[in-house]
């Protein structure tokens, strides 16, 4: 029997978009940046949050840096500074360890938003699964385009996410939550536009 499956050949493309992407920033990525990152991160989650949430997220991402910062301080000691290399790979070094501290940041400030946002996706998503079945009683067709809509908007706001948490550059706070809502919109578009009959 033959295999009729394709696989689809834009997300392969996109991911090695992204981790050509991603390898580049690494090399050529000032530290000033990163700091500034994260300097503002914590500043807007102070001002939307306040401090007891910032201070959580901030010993929560301190936790998870621990084995890095130990990993960082071998490969520290292993190079002498000798040499211009040496001097590239130190700052190479410590613009990684201010990134992964952004992400880290990033992901316990998403727990915190996704705290906040998950009912709005639970109600969503269960208004619009009834509003599909109220539609069955009804002469009203379901749309296939408001189906896609859906389903395609759910993706990007997935996409923009994942993106957002590795995006080295200082972002308004608002990003997450916004990002969070508009897929409980979407949710409830691709909900209330299933088929009738599946």
């Amino acid at each position: 029997m033959v295999n009729t499956y394709r696989r689809n050949p834009w997300s392969t493309i996109l991911v090695m978009l992204f981790s050509i992407g991603l390898m580049a920033t690494w090399v050529w990525l000032p530290k000033q940046i990163v700091e500034q990152t994260r300097a503002v991160e914590r500043q807007q989650m102070v001002h939307w949050a306040g401090d007891m949430a910032n201070q959580w997220i901030v010993s929560r991402s301190s936790l998870a840096m621990i084995d890095f910062s130990k990993e960082a301080e071998k490969a520290a000691d292993w190079l002498n500074g000798g040499r211009e290399i040496d001097s590239w790979l130190l700052d190479r070094i410590y613009t990684t360890l201010l990134w992964i501290d952004v992400f880290a940041y990033r992901m316990y400030s998403l727990v915190i938003w996704g705290l906040l946002v998950f009912p709005l996706l639970l109600a969503a998503s269960a208004d619009g699964l009834y509003v599909r079945e109220i539609r069955k009683t009804m002469f009203v067709s379901q749309s296939p385009l408001r189906l896609r809509v859906g389903a395609s908007l759910f993706l990007l706001t997935s996409v923009l996410l994942f993106v957002w948490l590795f995006v080295p550059v200082p972002l308004p706070a608002l990003s997450a939550p916004t990002m969070l809502v508009l897929m409980a919109y979407s949710l409830w578009i691709w909900m209330a536009n299933l088929q009738k009959r599946i």
